[in-house]
């Protein structure tokens, strides 16, 4: 896992947010023409707990008192938030400029832009403004039009939800190279903002791969960490995600309300035949696990999450036996080393308040105890030889019964 990202803006001080109009019509969300754009291939280049020991007298005649880490999580259950693209704009500008902005089939109007910290906002030369605010799983993305009048700008697409709906701005210059530059200015900037807005709800660094003493559970942890999940196209919640080893057919991808994993919110099993791949998109942290969709604190750990979801898959396909205590003891080795690696590169947090507006916390299908069945099928409590078993929830697009 390697890669950084980039210094953040600051939270510049409250102003009132600019006037809205209908987004959906000024920035031409169902236009047929955003089916004809192709995106380019090269997205990708762009407290201390100071627990000192105390000495208790000159003779060490007394015990010192020796501390144990305490695995209490900051926040009981689990936070959500809004996602929706009509949440006010935060602060001044931090950048503004001319763009062209996709109005009509081939047709770019001037419109002044201006981005924030957690969206954009611009305004076309008849005095119309609409906002739009960002969200951890905006996209953008450098594309071109294959024919017509917009093939000759330098064009970039902002996505609220992939693939749909999306923005379309471009840049117009005799100049070929600072068309180029421009662009990749704004874009480079437009994504930054996504990293600060992601950053400002998910708690520091969080990666570990140390299972919690005293919760069974977690003992055949490889790694887990902070992730946050999309919920539906409004709401997205910050979970305590597990990744556990394979246990013959399949592993377990489990989500819990905080880092105490003592309750349990989803759990997605890992099978052959899963999906686990990234989004594409110019500094993008987001990734799939089957049907959810994951945004981390940066790309540099999207990539640690999708190595190690590769390395279970392969060991699926390939049968591999159960690992030992001494293999998970190896793996684990060899993913702190990654972790390690992960945090030199992180940089100072600049927002300290959430970019998003909270909102009612999602209520996911409740997940069956499988300790209990097992304990249940052994005491024989209540279980016929005949009798149907009990259902498990369908999370994702492939669960192992």
């Amino acid at each position: 896992a390697q890669g950084a990202w980039g210094v953040r803006p600051a939270r510049p001080p409250s102003r009132a947010a600019p006037r809205a109009v209908d987004v959906a019509r000024m920035t031409g969300l169902t236009l047929p023409l955003f089916q004809t754009c192709i995106c380019d291939v090269d997205d990708g280049a762009q407290r201390q707990t100071g627990n000192r020991p105390h000495v208790v007298g000159q003779s060490f005649d007394s015990p010192l008192e020796i501390r144990v880490p305490m695995y209490a999580p900051k926040v009981r259950g689990f936070r959500s938030y809004s996602s929706a693209p009509d949440q006010p704009l935060l602060g001044v500008p931090i950048r503004e400029g001319s763009l062209w902005h996709l109005s009509a089939q081939d047709r770019f109007e001037p419109v002044h832009f201006s981005l924030y910290v957690n969206g954009f906002a611009f305004c076309t030369s008849d005095g119309l403004e609409a906002s739009v605010s960002l969200s951890p799983f905006s996209l953008v993305r450098n594309c071109r039009f294959q024919s017509g009048e917009c093939s000759k700008l330098k064009s970039f697409k902002v996505s609220l939800l992939d693939p749909d709906p999306c923005c379309y701005f471009a840049i117009r210059s005799n100049c070929e190279r600072e068309a180029d530059e421009e662009r990749s200015d704004w874009v480079l900037g437009l994504s930054h903002t996504i990293l600060l807005i992601t950053d400002s709800i998910l708690p520091p660094c969080s990666v570990t791969c140390d299972p919690v003493p005293g919760v069974p559970r977690t003992s055949r942890r490889l790694m887990a960490g902070h992730l946050i999940h999309r919920d539906d196209g409004n709401t997205i919640s910050v979970l305590y995600c597990e990744l556990s080893a394979h246990c013959e057919a399949s592993a377990r991808f489990s989500l819990y309300e905080n880092e105490c994993c003592d309750a349990v919110v989803a759990e997605v099993h890992i099978t052959e035949a899963s999906v686990c791949c990234d989004v594409v998109g110019i500094n993008c942290s987001c990734f799939v696990v089957d049907s959810h969709h994951f945004a981390s604190q940066t790309p540099s750990e999207r990539k640690l999450w999708l190595r190690a979801l590769s390395n279970v898959k392969v060991k699926i396909q390939n049968r591999a036996p159960n690992p030992s205590d001494e293999e998970m003891e190896h793996y684990r080795t060899s993913i702190r080393e990654h972790i390690d690696a992960l945090k030199a590169t992180l940089e100072p947090r600049i927002v300290n308040d959430a970019l998003l507006a909270r909102c009612p916390k999602t209520i996911f299908p409740s997940v069956v105890d499988t300790r209990v069945e097992v304990e249940e099928k052994e005491g024989g409590a209540g279980l016929q030889d005949d009798a149907p078993p009990k259902s498990k929830p369908c999370i994702g697009a492939h669960v192992s019964l």
